[in-house]
């Protein structure tokens, strides 16, 4: 999550060595980190529609890894990730 800065004296020890970032279900989707642990969750948006169906919604279905932040505890920490 961009601009999110957690202090490294905010995070016990303990807790660091359990973080999303060194969880094996941890990956990245451009800027953003995201949890692999589970299938993708879909959302899906109305978006307006070209010619000849102006002003008439469709459904548009996305599916998208929840974004985490790394220095966070993992609740479904797996070892194997990278430092």
């Amino acid at each position: 999550m961009a601009g999110l800065i957690i202090p490294a004296s905010a995070v016990p020890r303990a807790a660091a060595a359990r973080s999303c970032r060194q969880c094996r279900f941890h990956g990245l989707e451009g800027p953003d980190v995201v949890c692999r642990r589970y299938p993708p969750q879909v959302t899906v948006v109305m978006v307006p529609q070209p010619a000849p169906r102006v002003g008439q919604l469709a459904p548009q279905p996305f599916a998208t890894f929840p974004p985490v932040v790394p220095e966070h505890v993992c609740g479904e920490f797996a070892a194997g990730g990278r430092a």
